[in-house]
């Protein structure tokens, strides 16, 4: 019988299945929608589980599931029990399977994708959590706060000099509307949410990519909140003067290079031995190499290449 290691990450705007063979290989991927328990109904997250985790077995007939991650009980579970044997599951947080896609044990993680937070984890397996409770909370360097920021800017567009931004334009054009005063309308009357305005950091990102220096503040300053809360992470566990990596999970951290940067420098005010990383591997598929661990296969330099490219190549063939 066939072993199979299946990665499941759910989060405020997607879900992703990652399914791994023995070699480790990714055979399989799959995609769902959000899994937010305070933003969306239990009827949207079971099928967003189940969309993902049903496509990313799509392939497969027969065999033993190693699941790491989230997996409901109902649909999502069905979803893998219905042609194949359910051999393990191991819960995985977020911070699990984000050591695991860089192949590290302990560090700094600095997630920014819609909402934001910092974990650190000492060598001796001290954990410090920072963030992660939201919009009104904190979220601090998000999607969503950066979108915000980029909003608000838009609308201070016209009130002097100084404050003179593309954004006003771009973020009339991103939302297909004609005037600000539509964007009034779509946030206050028809309840624009906190995906939506997320989805507008990309927006930000890209005019201040193109030289616009109010865009370019939205995105510093949002880096230098989650910074100063990643710092203090780090003081707290008495890592400043150690080397550890700070491993970038989410939207924001991953593809905005002002954001990342900001970071970065700032990090190294607090930390001169902290060493950046971009996963080359999204947290699905570090998910389904914990559940890999799990059935007794180590993460081999042969194994971690195999997964890295085979990742690349199913996603560029998609």
């Amino acid at each position: 019988m066939r072993r199979y290691a299946l990665g499941i990450d759910g989060g405020g705007s997607k879900c992703d299945a990652a399914l791994l063979d023995e070699s480790g290989a990714v055979v399989g991927w799959g995609r769902g929608g959000p899994v937010h328990v305070y933003y969306d109904p239990p009827e949207v997250i079971a099928s967003s589980y189940s969309e993902a985790i049903a496509e990313a077995l799509a392939g497969v007939t027969g065999g033993e599931i190693y699941v790491a991650g989230q997996l409901p009980s109902g649909p999502p579970r069905a979803a893998v029990e219905h042609s194949n044997v359910l051999a393990r599951h191991l819960p995985a947080s977020e911070v699990d399977t984000a050591f695991a896609c860089a192949q590290e044990e302990w560090g700094l993680i600095v997630l920014s994708g819609t909402g934001s937070f910092v974990h650190a984890r000492s060598a001796d397996g001290r954990d410090v959590h920072f963030g992660g409770t939201g919009p009104v909370l904190n979220d601090y360097g998000s999607a969503y706060e950066i979108g915000l920021r980029g909003l608000r800017a838009a609308f201070a567009s016209e009130w002097t000099a100084a404050r003179r931004t593309t954004l006003a334009d771009a973020m009339v054009r991103a939302l297909g509307v004609s005037t600000l005063r539509d964007i009034f309308n779509l946030v206050y009357v028809k309840g624009f949410g906190r995906r939506q305005i997320a989805a507008l950091a990309e927006v930000v990102d890209a005019e201040a990519e193109a030289g616009d220096r109010v865009a370019r503040e939205c995105v510093r300053r949002a880096a230098e909140e989650l910074a100063e809360t990643a710092c203090e992470a780090i003081e707290e566990l008495g890592m400043g003067s150690l080397a550890f990596p700070a491993i970038a999970i989410g939207g924001v951290a991953q593809r905005s290079r002002l954001w990342w940067e900001r970071m970065c420098d700032r990090l190294r005010e607090c930390a001169p031995g902290v060493r950046p990383v971009i996963p080359p591997l999204p947290p699905a598929v570090g998910a389904a190499l914990l559940a890999l661990r799990e059935m007794g296969l180590a993460w081999t330099a042969e194994v971690v290449g195999r997964a890295t490219e085979s990742y690349r190549e199913l996603r560029s063939a998609g």
